[in-house]
């Protein structure tokens, strides 16, 4: 018998450390599974939710067909003769050499294969798969902006890009990046536009935030609206022409104001909000000074965009 191999009495032992590590195991996957939920929208949609499925259900297989292998060795024959040959006892003779092989060869007691054991790891295997499968499959049902119709996305699109095109001053489209080709988390932007353009983009979960304010009259959050509601102005800002990224964000944040009540909101919870995304813009641009409003964006300063006009933004 192998080293690697248990023998028969230390089968059920054997079997019991091994679900000690795959229970472990478990843990992990699970505490994978359930992290997923809270990982970003954007971070979701490149994760493929039949992963950690697949991981899960390798695991178990891994466990079950593993220990069932063990089993069959350990059970299923004895080992191999290495005891003195016939010829070997003939020319040494002797009633010890006898006596030896006869013990070696006598019958061992049978030892019960751990059926109870194996079923259990076996319902062990069963309920994991079936509890992250349950997980996942509710995991995967669409939310966000996966869950709005095609054409309610393509009316969104068309209320966005009207919205981007008084902004731009001429036609602009606006599109959500479902496909993270130009937005997201990859690129660390939520939106993107050409300057002086006619094309932007933004992730999908601004564009849901956006919708579920303009179409359902619905503010998840109080900053995240707001983020939004500024992400739409400065790219389009950009396709206005103006290149600076801190000035874009310094008249993002003064025309947000009346975006976000074509959108919906009050004139005093828009004003709210963009003065809210302002006073958050240095810490915000924190690693990245590039973002940071420029020292005349205030009220009757340089880029004042209505300097006739008390209250800013």
């Amino acid at each position: 018998m192998s080293l690697a191999e248990p023998p028969p009495h230390d089968l059920p032992a054997a079997l019991e450390r091994r679900a000690r590590g795959f229970r472990r195991a478990r843990v992990v996957v699970l505490a994978l599974v359930v992290g997923y939920f809270f990982l970003p929208y954007d971070v979701q949609t490149l994760i493929p939710v039949w992963l950690p499925f697949l991981a899960a259900l390798g695991l178990e297989l891994h466990f079950f067909v593993g220990g069932w292998v063990q089993a069959q060795r350990a059970h299923g024959h004895g080992p191999p003769d290495r005891g003195p040959q016939p010829r070997d006892l003939a020319d040494f003779g002797g009633q010890y050499w006898v006596a030896t092989r006869e013990q070696a060869l006598a019958p061992r007691p049978a030892t019960a294969a751990p059926t109870r054991s194996a079923w259990r790891f076996a319902a062990e295997a069963l309920a994991a798969v079936a509890i992250v499968g349950a997980i996942l499959f509710f995991a995967s049902r669409p939310r966000g902006w996966d869950a709005v119709s095609a054409a309610n996305r393509t009316r969104a699109e068309a209320r966005f890009s009207h919205e981007a095109t008084r902004i731009a001053g001429h036609p602009a489209s606006v599109n959500c990046d479902t496909s993270g080709g130009h937005v997201g988390v990859v690129q660390e932007a939520d939106g993107l536009a050409e300057v002086g353009g006619r094309q932007a983009w933004l992730t999908p979960g601004i564009c849901n935030t956006l919708y579920q304010l303009a179409f359902k009259g619905r503010v998840h959050s109080f900053p995240g609206t707001g983020r939004a509601i500024a992400v739409l102005a400065h790219e389009s800002w950009h396709l206005h022409g103006v290149g600076n990224e801190g000035l874009t964000n310094c008249f993002a944040f003064q025309s947000g104001v009346r975006l976000g009540v074509d959108l919906g909101l009050s004139r005093g919870t828009a004003k709210a909000m963009m003065r809210e995304q302002l006073g958050s813009n240095a810490a915000d641009s924190a690693g990245n000074e590039a973002y940071l409003v420029p020292p005349g964006c205030h009220d009757g300063g340089r880029y004042d965009l209505h300097p006739d006009v008390s209250g800013f933004p």
